[in-house]
C-alpha cells in the first residue's frame, strides 16, 4: 500500500470551487466532502522557487538558502538564476523514508537526486536529457510515454490567446504524468509516489479561469478519479506550492525604487536597442515563424539574449544587474515581493529598511487599493543560517496585485500585459484515505507542515532541522498515527544535490513570464 502526494502548482480553492459547486469536479467534490481540505499558507514570496523545496524539505527559505528564481550578489554585484538542485541547502523528506520512493516532476530538482526508488526530476534545467536517476530510466520514459518535462512550443504563449498551440502539449504533458504515476503505483514497490503537474499553473497565468484552464482542471478530477480506484493506493494527499488569483493592477517595483531614489541606473546596450526598435516583442515572433527560435537560444551568447529589451523599453532577466549603478543605488528588487538593500554597512542598511517599510507601508494604486497585505523585514520571515543572503524587505503582494522586477519602466502601475493570474500565498491541501479524519479543522495548515506530517504518517522520525509541525488533528481519533507519539530527531544535512546545471534555464523562466 502506497501514499501518493500530487502536487498541483498554483491550485487553489478559489479558482475550482465553482466547478465543484457546478458539479464539473465530481471527483474533487468527494475529496473535498469525504476527505480533509483546507487552504494552506506558502512560504513568502508565493512562487514555485522556493516553495517546492520548501515543501519537501519542511525548511523555510532562510535555511535552503534560495528565495526566490534569481540571487541578488551584492559582493560580486551581479544577479544570477538559482533555481538548481544543487542550490538548495536541505534533504527531502522522503530520503528520511524507510522504503523505496518515486519522485515525478518536482519542479526545482534537476539534476535528479539518488534516492532509493526512482527520481524523475522536473524543470527548469531539464531541456533535453539527463533528468531521471536512475539514467537508464529516461530511455524508457520516452520510449513508453514519449515523455518530456516541457512542451516544445513553450514561448509561443501569449495572454489570453485560447488558440496557441502550446496547449494542447500541456494537456499531454498532464496525462504523461499520471500514467506514470499509475504505472509506478501498480508495481506496489513504494512507501510513498510524488508526483507534481507543473505547467497547469502556466495555463493558470496565461488564461486564469477560461475555459482552456477548466478543461485541464476537468482532466486531472478524471485521472484523479481513475487513480483512486486503484488497490495499491493507501492514502493520497493533493497539496500546491501556492494559490493563484486574477490580476488587476501591475505594481513595477524597481521603477518606483528609482523614482523615489533607492536605486540609480546607467545606460547600456538595450537602451540603443531599444532605440533602434531591436525588442523581444519584435525579434522573437519573427524567429518563431521562422522555426529558428529554438536554434538561436543556443547560438546566441546568453548575454546578448539578455539585453533585448522588452516593447516598452524595459530590461528584465539578468540583464538587469547590468545597468544598475551598483555604487549608487540603496535597493533593487526581484518581482513578486522580495528587496534587497545594497550597502554592506549594517546602520545604513537598517536605515535603508526602515525608510522603505515606512515608504511602502499603505501604498495605493490609482483606484486607492492597497498594492500590499504586508511590507515586512526579510528577518521577519526567514530562519536560519542563510537569512543573510536572502531580502532584507520582502512584499506580501494584495490580491490582484503582479509585481513586476523589471527596469527601466516608467510607469510604476499598469495593466497586465502577459499574465492574467498571478500567484497567492493561499494553497490548496487535502488529505484523503483510511486515516483521515475528515472533520479535521486545518485552519492554520503551512506548506512545511506536510513533510513532518507525511514521515510521522510513516512512523519516521521528524528531524529537527524540519520547520514545520506535525498535523496529528489530521488523522481520525483512534488510528494508528494518531495514537503514536511525534518523534523529534538531530540529523546530519546535506545539499539536495551536488551537481550543477549548464543549461538554458534563464530562457525557459522568460517564456514561463518569471524573469521581469
Amino acid at each position: 500500500m502506497t501514499t501518493v502526494v500530487l502536487g498541483l502548482d498554483g491550485a487553489c480553492f478559489e479558482l475550482i470551487q465553482p466547478w465543484i459547486d457546478d458539479g464539473s469536479l465530481p471527483t474533487f467534490s468527494k475529496l473535498t466532502d469525504d476527505g480533509a481540505a483546507a487552504d494552506m499558507q506558502s512560504c513568502l514570496p508565493p512562487v514555485t522557487c522556493p516553495n517546492w523545496q520548501c515543501y519537501a524539505t519542511g525548511t523555510n527559505p532562510g535555511k535552503l538558502g534560495v528565495f526566490w528564481w534569481e540571487s541578488v550578489d551584492k559582493a560580486e554585484q551581479k544577479i544570477e538564476n538559482r533555481s538548481a538542485a544543487s542550490d538548495f541547502d536541505g534533504v527531502h523528506y522522503w530520503e528520511f523514508i524507510d522504503g523505496d520512493t518515486a519522485v515525478v516532476n518536482l519542479p526545482t530538482s534537476y539534476p535528479p537526486s539518488d534516492i532509493d526508488g526512482v527520481h524523475i526530476s522536473g524543470g527548469p534545467g531539464a531541456e533535453q536529457t539527463g533528468y531521471t536517476n536512475p539514467e537508464s530510466l529516461e530511455d524508457e520514459l520516452v520510449e513508453r510515454y514519449d515523455y518530456a518535462v516541457h512542451p516544445e512550443k513553450m514561448s509561443l504563449l501569449s495572454n489570453g490567446n485560447p488558440g496557441n498551440k502550446c496547449i494542447p502539449e500541456i494537456y499531454d504533458l498532464i496525462d504523461m504524468r499520471f500514467d506514470v504515476l499509475e504505472d509506478e503505483l501498480a508495481r506496489a514497490e513504494y512507501e510513498l509516489i510524488h508526483v507534481t503537474t507543473f505547467y497547469l499553473n502556466v495555463l493558470q497565468h496565461f488564461y486564469w479561469d477560461m475555459d482552456v484552464v477548466k478543461q485541464a482542471w476537468e482532466k486531472i478530477d478524471e485521472r484523479v478519479d481513475q487513480l483512486l480506484e486503484m488497490d495499491e493506493l493507501e492514502h493520497f494527499f493533493v497539496m500546491s506550492d501556492h494559490g493563484s488569483n486574477k490580476i488587476e493592477t501591475t505594481f513595477r517595483i524597481n521603477t518606483w525604487l528609482e523614482q523615489h531614489g533607492y536605486l540609480r541606473t546607467e545606460s547600456g546596450v538595450s537602451d540603443y536597442l531599444d532605440k533602434a526598435g531591436i525588442t523581444q516583442d519584435r525579434v522573437r515572433p519573427v524567429l518563431a515563424k521562422l522555426g529558428v527560435e529554438w536554434w538561436a537560444r543556443r547560438l546566441l551568447p546568453e548575454r546578448m539574449q539578455m539585453m533585448l529589451p522588452d516593447e516598452e523599453g524595459s530590461v528584465d532577466k539578468s540583464a538587469k544587474g547590468d545597468v544598475i549603478d551598483w555604487e549608487r543605488s540603496q535597493a533593487v528588487a526581484s518581482g513578486q515581493g522580495p528587496v534587497y538593500v545594497l550597502t554592506d554597512d549594517p546602520t545604513e542598511r537598517e536605515c535603508i529598511v526602515d525608510e522603505l517599510l515606512a515608504d511602502l507601508n499603505g501604498l495605493s494604486d490609482d483606484s486607492g487599493n492597497q498594492v500590499f497585505d504586508q511590507v515586512l523585514r526579510g528577518e521577519d520571515v526567514y530562519s536560519g543560517s542563510h537569512v543573510d543572503r536572502g531580502p532584507d524587505v520582502v512584499l506580501d503582494q494584495a490580491a490582484g496585485v503582479h509585481i513586476e522586477g523589471k527596469i527601466g519602466n516608467d510607469n510604476v502601475f499598469g495593466e497586465p500585459t502577459k499574465w492574467n493570474g498571478e500567484n497567492k500565498d493561499t494553497g490548496m491541501f487535502i488529505g484523503y484515505g483510511p486515516d483521515i479524519d475528515k472533520t479535521a479543522e486545518l485552519s492554520d495548515m503551512h506548506i512545511l507542515d506536510i513533510a513532518p506530517t507525511l514521515l510521522h504518517l510513516h512512523g519516521e522520525d521528524i528531524p529537527h532541522r524540519m520547520d514545520g509541525e506535525v498535523r496529528h488533528n489530521l488523522f481520525d481519533t483512534g488510528s494508528e498515527p494518531a495514537a503514536r507519539a511525534v518523534s523529534r530527531v538531530d540529523t546530519e544535512v546535506t545539499a539536495v544535490n551536488s551537481r550543477s546545471v549548464d543549461r538554458g534555464v534563464t530562457d525557459r523562466l522568460e517564456d514561463l513570464g518569471y524573469m521581469e
